[in-house]
């Protein structure tokens, strides 16, 4: 008897435990206006990503506002250097021993960042890890192409 009327309870509670919760009405036109919605606002996802991605390969490009090829390389261009930005750049970096600090604690200094300063100088940094530091350089140009690099102004930054 005991077992019978457990079960008539237990059964009694399965079927009264039905989903009460009920789904509101959607009306057929809140439904296009939500689907029209949604796809604008997917659209604008879509749209917000691309600018965002723009945006980004904008900001790691570096543009060096102390140089114009077209004006302040006229001189390197005229003498068949189509690069002049890369081309002086790329000579100082050969020349370590323009650094005006010797490296510590076994160290190599080795030139940073290196900008262009007009069509007479170029700023560069350099560091081996321990020290830093940062110096002006005037440069000039021959009719072979050869760079020579003079110091106009250090400073060592510890």
């Amino acid at each position: 008897m005991r077992k019978i009327s457990i079960l008539i309870i237990v059964g009694f509670l399965i079927l009264s435990c039905k989903n009460t919760v009920e789904q509101p009405e959607i009306i057929p036109d809140q439904t296009v206006q939500l689907t029209l919605k949604n796809d604008s606002l997917e659209k604008e996802i879509v749209l917000l990503k691309s600018l965002n991605d723009s945006l980004v390969k904008l900001s790691l490009i570096e543009e060096n506002l102390w140089f114009d090829k077209d004006f302040n390389g006229s001189n390197l261009t005229r003498q068949g250097i189509t690069n002049p930005e890369e081309f002086v750049e790329n000579a100082l970096r050969k020349r370590n021993d323009l650094i005006p600090f010797e490296a510590v604690l076994g160290g190599t200094m080795n030139y940073g960042k290196i900008q262009l300063l007009g069509n007479k100088w170029i700023i560069a940094d350099y560091s081996d890890g321990h020290i830093q530091g940062r110096s002006i350089y005037e440069y000039r140009i021959d009719d072979k192409k050869a760079l020579t690099f003079k110091i106009l102004a250090s400073n060592d930054t510890e």
